[in-house]
């Protein structure tokens, strides 16, 4: 038997759910009566559109148009809401505006690009930099420097294949010998280790797999957020978790039409704010998920004393006794 609570507007607590192919949304469904005895209000999901196969976390989208099919796709995530509803829950989910996968044989529109080039309808998705390195896209995928694994890369009709790399073949090059036909190309597969001097295109953090997005451009804002907006109007969700909104190139911008596309919903952003920092006062949220308050807490329940001994044993590993601690400013660097 359901409780039949209505759902609070503003969550008063949320409990994370981890969704991934090991624990989709039938398997959120029937932990709901345990979850809502605990006195929670909202379910926080985790990403829930379409990701890269196997993905255990979903931050790795390819299909912002539909809701993960491994999960349980989108009759999954509205009978888990349905359930949630039935016990007074809510739901609140993570959106990933500032990257999807680099990985173009799940991503149809990264795969478009790597065809067709600058002219592809979805080139102004990716945050690609065409001046640099010849107007090919760099993917550092390579084990080694090409000439040393050009025999590793196979022509297979109109797609280059790399072990469980594929790539889409630029019209008219298939049949060219293969030095020839990778420069024919709009992209160029190279040794990984590239990819901290010569990437030209912008990543999360030092993640080459994950290609930033330029929500900025309405167009994309729109194409990339349809699916969750439409998920709020019908009430399958409730609010938004927004993931590195720091990553974008005009948070504010972002956050702002992202408030008015979804009615001013209850939205929080992963802000992680240092010691003293204030969340921008410009940005429409209800605030952060709680980095600032776990520093916090992990002071509080931290022994100052094993700071020495820590510091002690980095030293003992990162230089020799006699370095008295070794080289700092490379270290720093």
């Amino acid at each position: 038997m359901t409780s039949e609570r209505p759902v609070p507007a503003v969550p008063t607590a949320t409990y994370r759910l981890q969704l991934q192919p090991g624990f989709p949304f039938e398997a959120a469904a029937a932990a709901v009566p345990y979850l809502a005895s605990l006195g929670v209000s909202h379910l926080h999901l985790s990403p829930v559109l379409e990701a890269v196969p196997g993905s255990p976390h979903g931050y790795d989208v390819v299909d912002h148009a539909r809701v993960r099919a491994e999960l349980g796709g989108e009759e999954g995530l509205r009978a888990l809401s349905d359930t949630a509803r039935g016990h007074g829950l809510g739901l609140v989910v993570d959106i990933v505006p500032n990257h999807m996968a680099m990985a173009p044989r799940h991503n149809r529109a990264l795969w478009e690009v790597l065809r067709e080039g600058p002219k592809s309808p979805y080139a102004r998705w990716f945050d690609i930099d065409w001046e640099a390195q010849g107007g090919q896209v760099l993917l550092p995928v390579l084990g080694g420097p090409v000439g040393e694994v050009l025999d590793e890369l196979r022509v297979d009709g109109d797609v280059l294949r790399y072990y469980d790399h594929a790539f889409p073949l630029r019209e008219g090059t298939g049949d060219l010998p293969l030095p020839r036909l990778l420069d024919a190309q709009w992209y160029r597969p190279v040794w990984w280790r590239l990819a901290r001097t010569e990437l030209n295109y912008r990543r999360f953090f030092s993640i080459s797999e994950l290609i930033g997005v330029r929500v900025e451009d309405p167009e994309v804002f729109d194409a990339t957020h349809g699916k969750i907006l439409q998920l709020l109007r019908e009430g399958v969700l409730d609010g938004l978790r927004v993931d590195h909104p720091d990553g974008l190139a005009d948070p504010d911008a972002y956050l702002a039409r992202l408030h008015a596309a979804s009615g001013g919903r209850w939205t929080v952003v992963e802000k992680i704010l240092a010691h003293g920092e204030a969340l921008p006062d410009t940005w429409p949220v209800a605030g952060t998920t709680g980095y600032d308050a776990l520093r916090q807490v992990d002071g509080l329940f931290t022994d100052p004393a094993g700071a020495g001994e820590l510091l002690e044993l980095y030293r003992r590993f990162a230089a020799p006794q006699t370095d008295r601690g070794g080289d700092w400013a490379a270290t720093v660097r």
